[in-house]
């Protein structure tokens, strides 16, 4: 009985996202994936670029911010769901030091539900820090965020994700979609990074 719900659910999501797409779209992605996405100008959040044999999304931002600070919030995954909105639960079930198993619950954008994932992360303090999928939804998930410091105390942040939907979710549905979601969520982490805590001064 679980299966045939999730197939069912698989078989609504398919159809929501051919109903999204359109041709339009899909012709429009089939010529990002010939290689014309190479030549992006500064104004583009998402780009393609080709790591370890795979397709990723990936976007870049200076952010007003040292390192340290910024890793201290990607690495406080209790709070996850506090900085970004897409993600509605992060839990760290197993913890390995510098690597963690954690269960993410996410919700992207638009019409697509809700998604349940265990995640291996590994920490490469304060610079690197990868993931890769373990079980859950999805056939893989993978990406990373990397820290560059630059002068005046502000970092090159690199966000990069790579998804396998699988046969429900097609390449250029996944594609479309992280150029939607992935800039929101640099842009969050610059808000909660960039935002000084604020100050209540005490009643004489």
């Amino acid at each position: 009985m679980s299966n045939n719900r999730n197939h069912s659910k698989l078989l609504s999501i398919a159809a929501v996202s051919l109903v999204v797409l359109g041709q339009n779209t899909i012709a429009t992605d089939a010529a990002h994936a010939q290689g014309k996405l190479a030549n992006l100008s500064d104004s583009e959040p998402v780009y393609e670029a080709m790591i370890g044999g795979e397709k990723y999304s990936v976007t870049k931002m200076v952010m007003h911010a040292p390192v340290d600070k910024i890793w201290r919030v990607l690495t406080d995954y209790a709070n996850a769901p506090k900085v970004f909105p897409q993600m509605k639960k992060c839990q760290v079930i197993k913890d390995d030091g510098a690597v963690k198993i954690v269960k993410e619950v996410v919700a992207p954008s638009g019409p697509l539900g809700t998604f349940s994932y265990v995640l291996k992360l590994s920490e490469k303090a304060p610079h690197t820090l990868e993931w890769s999928r373990v079980s859950g939804s999805f056939k893989e998930v993978r990406g990373f965020w990397k820290l560059e410091a630059l002068a005046d105390g502000k970092t090159l942040v690199t966000y990069a994700s790579f998804v396998d939907g699988g046969f429900f979710l097609p390449q250029p549905f996944i594609r479309r979609q992280a150029r939607i979601d992935m800039p929101n969520i640099m842009s969050c982490l610059k808000c909660k990074v960039e935002t000084p805590k604020l100050e209540i001064s005490a009643r004489p």
